[in-house]
């Protein structure tokens, strides 16, 4: 009888020219139950912030109230939050890219950032609030829990991914993967001056993102010279090649020394290596697996400063990056850094705080609720502030969140079609979307009533994964509950004991069921 192969949990498979390419979680490396490695060391779980840099609805235009055409209509459900709690909820216009995926999150509504409504004044800022002066002021306790106590662009501790790669120190080769796919603010004049940043050490340490999806790629999974080889001659020949290829004999080898739960599992990785490369040859994108790559190509051209910020005088080739195709390469690249344990804590800032991102170039694969006549043509900032006259309002605003939804939908449906053990790798994370801003009273001005971009209140986050005893699916109405507080959930969730995050304390129990 032919004794059954047990394989540590490090495995990989080693060809020439130094080709390496790590393997899955395969049932071979985990004990009888699939819920640890055989050699006791618990599966792996991985926690995630994806940033969307705008708000929930436009200036003035109450919830699910628009102009559309130029006619002003009202649509329930054009809003993000649904009427409903609990399950089985309405499906709102920003969450149709991710409605087949309704039971693998939670929406959290009804959020809020605590300030001082007497007082523009930095000392008077409450514990975990926001100074008066958005967008700025509300990016501290947004990211960190601590109040912010001016309007720069920066956090006044950790933010909960690096608290969570802190505290995961030393257990995969990267503490945590910090990418962002928009490389420029647009805005004439202008610079990120800090929005660009959304993950941070410790206060005022930030770790700088990575916006060049090529450049990523070779920081992950990059080339790799073996000890007396030669650059000219047989390494660059066979960089050329199939990665699948230069492993091909270690491969078969082991598909047929597995058994077949095993065996589908590593077809499926190597069918994903097999179209990944497929893509970078296609599109001379940078994206890939855990291997050693040949130089994927040029990223996509960045595009210069918006002509203006209304729907009369925005180029419609200016102020686009295509962050499109490169907010899913970064995706991809998250998905297989989790898949490979490169690391185990990521962040992706699709948008940056106060994005001037031209929204034209994206609004032909946009899935519009109502036939829209005309493309809106404005930047994501100018949206939010009614930026066309005869498209502004709930839906446009609504209609923008979607396309970042579409990419966290993307995410979401890599780790959930990827096995690990008894479970999906989505089953063992923590993935949340975050928006930068709400829809309520304005921060600089809270005596005016009408609801605003600019807005610390009715905040939203959506949280996905079963990790820790997360309960996804659900619609959860909170009562004023600090998006802190939302965060140490989650980071509860992947194993930190966490009773808060900066100066907020306490969490939100009901993600857990």
């Amino acid at each position: 009888m032919r004794r059954a192969l047990r394989l540590p949990r490090r495995t990989v498979l080693r060809g020439t020219a130094g080709v390496t390419v790590g393997l899955p979680a395969l049932e071979c490396m985990l004990n009888s139950g699939g819920t640890a490695y055989a050699q006791g060391q618990s599966l792996p779980l991985r926690y995630a912030i994806v940033f969307a840099g705008q708000a929930l609805g436009g200036d003035d235009h109450e919830h699910n109230r628009s102009r559309v055409n130029g006619q002003l209509i009202t649509r329930e459900g054009d809003y993000i939050v649904p009427p409903e709690s609990g399950v089985g909820y309405s499906i709102t216009t920003p969450l149709r890219p991710i409605a087949h995926l309704q039971d693998d999150f939670s929406l959290v509504s009804g959020m809020r950032i605590p300030y001082n409504e007497n007082s523009t004044e930095g000392s008077e800022v409450p514990s975990g609030g926001a100074y008066r002066d958005f967008h700025g002021g509300g990016a501290s306790p947004l990211l960190s829990g601590m109040r912010s106590t001016s309007g720069g662009f920066t956090a006044n501790g950790p933010t909960s991914d690096q608290v969570v790669a802190q505290s995961l120190a030393g257990q995969t080769p990267r503490p945590s993967l910090v990418l962002r796919a928009q490389p420029s603010f647009y805005l004439t004049g202008y610079s990120f001056a800090g929005r660009h940043r959304i993950s941070y050490r410790a206060a005022g340490d930030p770790v700088e993102a990575q916006d060049s999806p090529q450049t990523a790629f070779q920081s992950l999974f990059g080339n790799f010279m073996p000890p007396g080889g030669d650059p000219d001659g047989d390494w660059r020949r066979t960089s050329r090649r199939s990665v699948l290829d230069l492993v091909l004999g270690k491969r078969d080898t082991l598909l047929a020394r597995v058994g077949a739960a095993d065996r589908v599992r590593l077809e499926r990785h190597f069918d994903e290596i097999r179209d990944l490369e497929q893509r970078v040859a296609g599109m001379s994108q940078a994206v890939g697996g855990c291997r050693i790559p040949d130089d994927p190509g040029e990223d996509p051209s960045v595009g210069s400063d918006n002509a203006g910020a209304g729907s009369s005088d925005i180029g419609t080739n200016t102020g686009y990056s295509n962050e499109d195709l490169r907010a899913r390469l970064m995706a991809d690249l998250i998905h297989m850094a989790f898949v490979c344990d490169l690391t185990r804590v990521a962040t992706l800032q699709i948008t940056a705080f106060q994005s001037h991102m031209n929204v034209h170039p994206i609004t032909d694969g946009i899935d519009s609720p109502v036939p829209l006549d005309r493309a809106f043509l404005a930047d994501l900032h100018e949206v939010g502030h009614n930026g066309d006259a005869d498209f502004r309002g709930q839906l446009a605003v609504s209609l923008c969140l979607g396309w970042h939804i579409k990419h966290y939908a993307y995410l979401l449906e890599l780790l959930k079609g990827t096995d690990e053990g008894e479970a999906t790798l989505l089953d063992r994370s923590a993935i949340v979307f975050m928006p930068e801003a709400g829809h309520g009273r304005h921060l600089n001005s809270p005596t005016d009533t009408a609801p605003k971009t600019h807005s610390v209140e009715d905040m939203v986050m959506l949280v996905a994964g079963r990790a820790g005893g997360l309960v996804p699916g659900r619609h959860i109405a909170t009562d004023g509950a600090h998006p802190a507080q939302l965060l140490t959930s989650c980071m509860r969730a992947v194993g930190h004991a966490a009773d808060g995050l900066g100066e907020v304390t306490g969490h939100v129990t009901e993600v857990f069921g």
